[in-house]
């Protein structure tokens, strides 16, 4: 059997219209000597009609029962034979010379790298490009991802298959699942950034509902690679998005104490703002909160 040079990984979930466009945007590529495996995560409605009217015999489909797009991309890269793999979201598009660009990139300078991107709205045909860097002297890739936003987007992954497979993606996370893949990977692989952007990434109207439980167990388990700075803007941010839909009590004291764990680095009215006292005792205690912590810095 011919082993093809790309493997793309397409997981799906009932979206057969932006799957068509999505695999148009591979079978354009310049590309050719690809396998497109599309893996369907129990969708409740008919996926497998695009790609029968696609008629490609490049593409492979798979129906799994509904779990999650981290199974599913996992199945994707078990069963792919390429010896590159690379990840594409089904709402997302490549220019027709992202592959080729990905491969020369890559080469021999690293095992896999990351790319710049262009940020489009559903109901927008005009896009903003957000690049990529590489790490700076003594930078953890976390740090660069919670300063940089879209730093790691999934679409824009093309790596050695050996090396994705040896680190596949974490199946419990449903929330800042490319953020948690690329730094477990670039602790054991050389990733690179491509500058030039190549994928279009589309951003959605409306964000139903945040994994808050995946943010907290991905920011736990790498809280000691971040600044208290970017630790500081993480959780104030996080704080007012678990505000904004309404979250559990649990979830929001949570963010409150992480928010004001470094308090040296806010203002009186910043922390205030955070900690949100609700009486005469609760404001007291927050006053004499602040200023030991300030007063601690200073002596140290």
């Amino acid at each position: 059997m011919k082993i093809p040079l790309v493997s793309v990984v397409i997981p799906v979930y009932n979206t057969p219209k932006l799957l068509e466009i999505t695999l148009k945007s591979v079978i354009n590529q310049t590309v050719t000597d690809v396998e497109i495996l599309v893996i369907d995560d129990g969708s409740t409605v008919d996926i497998e009609f695009v790609i029968n009217r696609i008629n490609d015999n490049r593409i492979k489909y798979y129906k799994l029962e509904h779990t999650n797009a981290n199974v599913a991309r996992n199945y994707g890269i078990r069963k792919s034979v390429g010896r590159y793999i690379a990840m594409l979201d089904s709402d997302d598009l490549w220019c027709n010379n992202h592959l080729q660009e990905c491969f020369e990139l890559l080469q021999d300078n690293a095992d896999g790298l990351y790319g710049s991107l262009i940020l489009k709205k559903e109901d927008i045909s005009q896009g903003k490009t957000f690049f990529v860097r590489a790490l700076k002297q003594k930078e953890t890739m976390v740090d660069y991802l919670l300063q940089n936003g879209y730093g790691a987007q999934t679409s824009t992954f093309f790596m050695t298959a050996d090396s994705m497979k040896d680190i596949l993606w974490d199946p419990k996370l449903k929330r800042h699942q490319d953020y948690d893949f690329v730094i477990r990977y670039s602790k054991k692989y050389k990733l690179i950034p491509k500058l030039n952007p190549t994928v279009i990434y589309t951003i959605k109207k409306n964000i139903t509902k945040i994994d808050f439980s995946s943010c907290i167990c991905f920011i736990q388990r790498n809280k000691h690679n971040i600044t208290p700075m970017n630790y500081l803007r993480y959780y104030v941010n996080m704080l007012i998005l678990a505000k904004q839909y309404s979250e559990n009590k649990h979830i929001i004291t949570y963010y409150k104490n992480e928010a004001s764990r470094y308090k040296e680095l806010l203002s009186y009215a910043e922390y205030i703002a955070i900690v949100s006292p609700q009486n005469i005792y609760q404001k007291v205690k927050a006053k004499l909160s602040y200023l030991f912590s300030i007063l601690f810095v200073t002596i140290g």
